[in-house]
């Protein structure tokens, strides 16, 4: 057998492996298990199809034998646990139908179908761009640079008739930008009637805390008041995230109006309908994101009574982030007498959003149905305490 084939399948079989078991307690493992991770435990029927066509490819020339058949059955095997990385995402319908099903008065609606997922898992990269439309690199503050330029994803007819959600990219406060993560979502959003703003925000070490949250409260006021003229709606306005940009969202969410974040538009109105955020660090920074300027920043120090509601996703197999700052923010949340929950997704990683996947969809008809409950009435629930997970 090819040696680079036989180093492939032991590859993957090593990622398999970390995937399948509890999360490493190495940082070099749970690293790997990471980035090897991003594609495969979303599209593991991907990777076993190239595998098989692979592994029969080397038979059929004649390249396999003696001890080469024993790579063969790891093979097989190794293609299994892709399968299997595969059927664990599944559960995650009912994972968040669970969790939703917690906040007071909720009705779930449409559930993805089997026709849908179908075509998700044959065409991954299809994130539908074509079927929207995209303003791209809109400026909504004085930042220099990219730092305060945003996309504006909006229906192809360009008559938006759902809310309006604003998503903050992750990469720890220091990296990333508006156009790598959560694309199936936006665009799908996008075609179901919804504005989608998409934003960058000042990274270390050009923006510290707060200067970050002051961007995202800029992003709201600028839906608020030149997202008219692209028709988005002004009372419902969500915010959503991916790690880094999961904390930035719930700050904001939990500090709305406040005049010491909003230097030079003191009396916009911040506040918003609720906060979908994904695989979320919700702890302080002070050892994350660059210096403290004095104020509070962790989401926890701002819980107060009547904010916004909260559904907060999370993977039990994240090896960036466990899902424990996400439970115990949705307990504070809880306590103080306010709707939030949390979804845990069996077998989901980090940035589990990053290509269309059957989680992927499934996060979005939750995201659907989160917001037109929160825009039905869902709100605070006096001494009422939401946690549904998905274990």
């Amino acid at each position: 057998m090819p040696p680079g084939l036989v180093i492939t399948i032991f590859l993957l079989g090593g990622c398999v492996l970390l995937l399948r078991d509890d999360v490493p307690r190495s940082w070099l493992l749970r690293r790997i298990s990471f980035w090897g991770g991003l594609l495969l435990n979303e599209q593991g029927h991907w990777f076993a199809v190239l595998l098989a066509a692979s592994v029969g490819l080397a038979i059929s020339e004649g390249d396999v034998s003696g001890p080469g058949w024993i790579t063969v059955g790891l093979a097989v095997l190794v293609a299994a646990g892709m399968i299997e990385l595969l059927a664990r995402s599944f559960p995650s319908r009912p994972a968040l139908r669970r969790a939703m099903g917690s906040f007071e008065g909720f009705e779930a609606g449409s559930l993805a179908g089997p026709g849908r997922y179908l075509t998700t898992l044959a065409l991954p990269f299809a994130m539908g761009r074509s079927r929207i439309k995209l303003r791209s690199n809109i400026s909504y503050g004085p930042a220099a640079g990219r730092a305060n330029l945003l996309d504006l994803y909006l229906p192809r007819s360009g008559e938006v008739t759902g809310p309006t959600l604003i998503y903050l990219h992750g990469g720890r406060f220091k990296m990333g930008s508006k156009r790598r993560e959560a694309q199936a979502i936006k665009c799908s959003l996008a075609r179901r009637g919804w504005a989608v703003i998409s934003a960058n925000y000042q990274l270390v070490p050009q923006g510290t805390f707060p200067d970050y949250l002051i961007d995202l409260k800029r992003v709201i006021d600028w839906a608020r008041t030149e997202g008219r003229s692209f028709g988005l709606d002004p009372d419902r306005i969500f915010l959503s995230g991916g790690s880094a940009g999961a904390h930035i969202s719930a700050m904001a969410a939990l500090t709305p109006d406040r005049a010491d974040l909003q230097p030079g538009f003191e009396q916009a109105d911040t506040a918003v309908s609720g906060v979908i955020g994904l695989y979320g660090y919700y702890g302080s920074l002070d050892v994350r994101g660059g210096p403290i300027s004095g104020l509070p920043s962790g989401p926890r120090d701002h819980v107060h009574p009547g904010a916004p509601p909260f559904l907060l996703i999370h993977g039990d197999h994240d090896s960036v982030m466990g899902p424990d700052g996400a439970r115990a923010l949705v307990d504070d949340l809880g306590d103080a007498g306010n709707q939030a929950s949390l979804a845990i997704l069996p077998g989901a990683q980090h940035s589990f959003d990053l290509l269309r996947s059957v989680r992927t969809e499934n996060t979005i008809d939750a995201i659907e149905d989160f917001a037109a409950w929160a825009g039905a009435g869902g709100g605070p629930a006096e001494g009422r305490r939401v946690l549904g997970t998905g274990l």
